[in-house]
């Protein structure tokens, strides 16, 4: 027999009298009486369904809008204390049941999400049910609210760590609510993701586990290098960078081969006060320089046809940056004076204090720039394939105060001082480029040459000082 829906406060007194017994159950504490308390509990909230099907009231109903607005008050208020009971009391029954059964503390994390997702359940039903909200308009915001749910359950970043996710997005996490997690990049801008976008993602924590992290570069190479030819000027390459750390070691691996290109991935650890990108730079260029030197090694037709000596030793002067000031025929001139030279591991190019008397290219292999004794000696930088040293010898004079050594076996070229020497008289943009490149190394904490502790320092620095030598040596010259 279908019982009509209450039309005044009089007809639904058993449900509030229910409801008050549900509160008073709920704020009654008996500790020591867990099972009784449970019971009593699920006693009342069966009087209270029973109460409000008796008076017409069924929880997800909406009352008639003729209903006067102090009945319709207090049925909604009497449903949410529904929905809310119902789900305290699946809690209070699950939980009663791993107590009693001594299993509360190995199965205390599963109740907290268990009890969650009740209650957020409830609440989804009020809103829709009762306060009558469209559940497409909660869509979005629930989504982020379950996703953060689960972010702060399973615990996958926490604030202070840094993170990258699969769309590129990279920084270090300020904060995480509800809705979104906040990330501050490397330039300091606020990046504020809603969690549904992060649970969609890939998350990588960089800072997890504690301690160093390897920095992985993608390198891709034309598929006419062999392989085995690429690994080797990679792992060239790891070993000319002192910004990459020895141990861990090193990994290079193949990833694909396709018609044009062949992908490689690399994974090193940065070496102490080093910043990974500044280690990633400068293993990319080393890189591309050992690779060209491969290259440049290569037999290559030149005008006429046949291979020459002096057309490699053109393309490695057209490889260095600061003889590109000069023209072509300049160029050919200058690399017929080149000294070719093969060093084997170890072999000392030149020595600490020694004065060197030409300009030397590197073709091929890694060279050490150290200082120290033989047995504590620290290298301070270590020179490639398309670098060169020593040209503070010819301009200016200056002695090296550091040891030059053959690291691995290398193929070098000198141009001796007499070709320096007309190169400064004919091209001062070239002295003053040289210059330029001593001055920057000297910025860099990386200088190969310095003034010698006799010779005094001006007051415009190491540029200025080499400057002035080398206007005096065109003086001497004219």
């Amino acid at each position: 027999m279908q019982t009509l829906m209450p039309t005044s406060l009089s007809q639904m007194v058993l449900s509030c009298l229910a409801a008050g017994l549900n509160l008073l159950l709920l704020l009654w504490g008996m500790p020591d009486k867990l099972a009784v308390r449970t019971i009593g509990r699920c006693v009342a909230f069966a009087l209270l369904t029973a109460a409000m099907l008796h008076e017409g009231m069924v929880p997800g109903q909406q009352p008639n809008h003729l209903v006067q607005p102090d009945v319709r008050f207090a049925w909604g208020a009497l449903e949410i204390a529904w929905w809310l009971l119902a789900a305290g009391t699946i809690i209070a029954v699950v939980r009663t049941h791993y107590v009693l059964g001594g299993r509360l503390r190995e199965r205390r994390f599963m109740l907290d999400v268990v009890g969650t997702l009740l209650y957020l359940t409830a609440a989804l039903a009020i809103v829709t049910d009762v306060l009558n909200i469209p559940l497409k308009a909660l869509q979005i915001p629930l989504s982020d609210l379950f996703s953060g749910l689960l972010i702060n359950a399973t615990a996958p970043y926490r604030v202070g760590d840094f993170i990258s996710l699969d769309n590129a997005t990279e920084g270090q996490v300020l904060e995480i609510t509800w809705r979104a997690t906040h990330l501050v990049k490397a330039n300091r801008d606020l990046i504020v993701i809603p969690n549904s976008t992060i649970a969609k993602s890939r998350i990588v924590n960089t800072s997890v586990p504690h301690g160093p992290h390897a920095t992985i570069a993608q390198f891709q190479a034309p598929s006419s290098f062999r392989p085995s030819d690429v690994v080797q000027a990679l792992q060239l390459a790891i070993e000319t960078c002192v910004s990459i750390a020895e141990q861990p070691t090193p990994t290079i691996a193949t990833k694909s081969i396709g018609w044009e290109a062949t992908d490689y991935e690399i994974a090193f650890f940065v070496a102490a006060r080093w910043q990974p990108a500044e280690a990633l730079n400068n293993f990319y260029d080393a890189a591309h320089r050992h690779l060209e030197s491969f290259n440049a090694l290569r037999p290559q037709p030149g005008p006429a046809g046949d291979d020459s000596v002096e057309t490699l030793e053109l393309r490695l002067l057209e490889g260095v940056s600061v003889f590109g000031l000069l023209s072509r025929a300049e160029r050919v001139k200058l690399a017929a004076t080149l000294v070719r030279r093969e060093l084997t591991p170890g072999e000392v190019v030149l020595e600490l204090g020694q004065i060197p008397e030409a300009i030397t290219i590197v073709a091929y292999g890694i060279l050490a720039a150290s200082t120290g004794h033989a047995d504590s000696a620290i290298d301070v930088m270590r020179i490639g394939p398309r670098e060169y040293f020593g040209e503070s010898g010819p301009i200016a004079g200056v002695p090296l105060r550091v040891a030059i050594t053959a690291k691995t076996a290398a193929i070098v070229y000198d141009l001796p001082g007499s070709a320096v020497a007309g190169l400064l008289k004919e091209h001062s943009d070239v002295a003053h480029a040289l210059a330029a490149k001593l001055a920057a190394r000297e910025r860099e904490g990386r200088a190969l040459q310095q003034p010698a502790p006799e010779i005094p320092p001006t007051q415009h620095g190491l540029a200025d000082w080499i400057a002035g030598c080398i206007r005096s040596f065109h003086h001497l010259l004219l």
